[in-house]
């Protein structure tokens, strides 16, 4: 049985990288879910195909690097690097994100990924440059 990065990892490739957001489902098995973590925190596959498809409207040449990944029982914490292109301009786009999956056997059962959405939407166009800094120094973005 692969560990718990290799299956992460080719997760990744699969359908970040390739694309193949019929893929997300195989990843799965939330018939095992009865003790969640936090229970109304769930996030479906459909609601990741959603997402991901999203984010590869606007960029293209993903790459996604683990750049830390420590594993304890049924979980798994990883910090990620994607790197991508936009579309429209081919400028490049760089973004983080730290996930943490619980598993049962080769399977994903529980997830909680933090992006940063902030940095995302501010390199392809869709908000100001500094945005954080300028929400936190009460700026209202219209």
């Amino acid at each position: 049985m692969e560990n718990k990065h290799d299956i992460l990892k080719r997760y990744y490739k699969d359908v970040w990288e390739r694309g193949n957001l019929d893929a997300i489902d195989a990843y799965f098995d939330l018939t095992s879910d009865a003790d969640r973590l936090l229970p109304d925190r769930r996030i479906e596959p459909g609601e990741i195909c959603e997402w991901v498809g999203i984010i590869r409207s606007y960029v293209t040449d993903i790459d996604v690097k683990i750049i830390k990944s420590i594993e304890e029982g049924d979980w798994i914490s990883a910090f990620l690097v994607i790197e991508c292109r936009r579309l429209d301009t081919g400028q490049p786009v760089k973004a983080h994100q730290h996930i943490m999956l619980r598993f049962t056997k080769d399977k994903m059962i529980e997830n909680y990924p933090q992006f940063d959405f902030l940095q995302f939407f501010e390199q392809i166009g869709l908000l100001p440059e500094n945005s954080l800094e300028l929400l936190m120094g009460g700026t209202r973005l219209n």
